[in-house]
Order: C-alpha cells, then structure tokens, then sequence
C-alpha cells in the first residue's frame, strides 16, 4: 500500500495520530511561538493547534462563545477568532458579531497554488448556517480570502472531505458534504477569483459525521497510477462510496459495502489502495 504525504500536516498541539508525543523545545522559534499563541488567546477547551508540514505556520481558533447552541459537535462552545502564525508572526482576524467558526481546527493547505498557505474554516452565520471562509496572510493582515456562501438556514453545517488536485489540472479542487446529517449533498468546488465556484455536486446523500460528535476523519484519498479517488460513507452507513472527479464532473467509481464506524477514522475500516495520508482533512480529536 502506498503512502504519500499531502502539503500540509496538521496534529494536535501535543500528539501526533499515532499517539506519539510531539516534543517541541520550548526554547525554540516554535517552541516560544505555541506558548504565545496558549497564553495570550483564549482557546477553545481543546486547546488544538494546527501545523504545516515544516511548521512554519500554525492556526487555531480562540474566543470562545455560546452565542449559537447547535452543538453539532458535542457542546455549544464556539469560536470567534482566528489565530495564525507565519514564521514567528502572530496574526489575528475577528468575525462580525453575527459570525462564529463551527469548526474543531483550521486547516492548513496551498488551496491556490501560489506556493503560500491558506487557512480554511468552518464558518457560520448565525441565520444562515455554516460556509467555508479561506483566510490568508496578505500585506500582514490576515484576510478573508475566498469562501463558500452559507447554506441558508440555521443549525445547517457543512464537513469538508478533502482538498486536492483531483484532476491533476493544476487547480485545486475542495470537496465537501452539506448537511451531513440531512440529506447530504455532495460538492466539489474550485477556486476561482476569490471565490470557491461550485462545479458540480452528488444528492444520492451522503454523510461524514455523526450529530454531536467529534469525529471529522470521515473520509479518505487514495492515488492509483496517478489518478486520485476519494472514499466517503453513503447518509445511512451501510457502505463507503468511492468517487473520481474528472471532465468537471463527480464519478462514482466504487461502492464497498460495509457497516460503517463513525467513531474511528474510515482509513481505519478498509484496505485502500494507493492510500494518501491526509492530515489535513482528518480531524480527529
């Protein structure tokens, strides 16, 4: 089975997904960088960090609020900052009162391929439901970036699948399913101008992640002679669902049937071919 790292690599602040302990020498840039960005915000109860793959950029979310009870994960504490480090630079963006990220942990990828990170999130508006919001350092502001507009209705959430060239055409594309937990809309999106233009999207319901739960590692990439499939569970749970994207169009290419767990990563639950360790998206805390 092959094994292939993508771009950025995220992990909790202090352990890694194989349950190692990640050492940081507290005397370090890095080191001096984390315990700044522990003490001087206020965090989430996790306390998590997301890092780049050379850990020149972290993110987490912090302020937290309990202004909009969904407790799509588990508890109704929120975020209403973003907090970002970019070699040693700490920069900070505020949402609108209005505004919260719905999220566990930011991701951290080069969704426009400028070769510079992006930090991509789970944001809600308090009457409209969840979006995605892209941030990205510009000029030494942190900046919203590019975004997915929100469902539009409230308690209505989004959990992204995976982000990757999935059609090896040099772009980026972004999938993700809406309403997980109603209905699940498949879609897949590419970035375009400042926005994330939806190019196409799958209705026969999908879904990776269970209501009140803090799993999000629900989904899967894999590589086989260079072309990319990536692996989510159909609404009911009953199989895993595999999908191409190619021409602007989703392809299904597989269906497994398996009772799925959606308590442990779907990594975990079968033997993918060609499987790509993807940090990024599996978010498990």
């Amino acid at each position: 089975m092959k094994y292939l790292l993508p771009f950025a690599f995220l992990l909790t602040l202090w352990s890694c997904s194989d349950d190692s302990t990640l050492v940081i020498d507290p005397q370090s840039t890095l080191g001096v960088t984390v315990e700044k960005m522990k003490s001087d915000y206020s965090l989430l109860p996790e306390e998590a960090i997301s890092f780049s793959l050379d850990s020149t950029a972290l993110a987490q979310y912090a302020q937290p609020t309990e202004k909009y009870p969904h407790g799509v994960m588990g508890d109704d504490i929120e975020a209403e900052q973003l907090v970002v480090a970019v070699e040693g630079s700490i920069y900070v963006h505020t949402l609108e009162e209005d505004y919260l990220f719905e999220d566990l942990r930011p991701r951290i990828y080069d969704i426009d391929g400028d070769g510079q990170l992006e930090f991509i999130t789970i944001r809600t508006q308090v009457e409209r439901g969840a979006g995605i919001a892209i941030y990205k350092v510009i000029n030494e502001q942190l900046v919203e970036y590019a975004y997915v507009a929100e469902i539009g209705f409230l308690t209505r959430w989004l959990n992204i699948v995976t982000m990757d060239d999935l059609d090896n055409d040099g772009v980026v594309e972004l999938v993700w399913v809406q309403t997980p937990h109603i209905g699940g809309i498949l879609k897949v999106a590419k970035f375009n101008g400042g926005e994330m233009t939806v190019i196409d999207e799958a209705t026969e319901q999908y879904s990776n992640h269970r209501g009140r739960t803090r799993h999000l590692c629900m989904s899967v990439l894999t590589e086989i002679d260079g072309q990319k499939f990536f692996y989510l569970p159909s609404q009911a749970g009953d199989k895993i669902v595999g999908f191409s994207f190619s021409n602007r169009q989703l392809i299904k290419e597989q269906t497994i049937d398996l009772e799925v767990d959606f308590t442990k990563p779907l990594s975990e639950q079968h033997p993918f071919e060609g499987l790509i360790l993807d940090p990024v998206n599996c978010i498990d805390l």
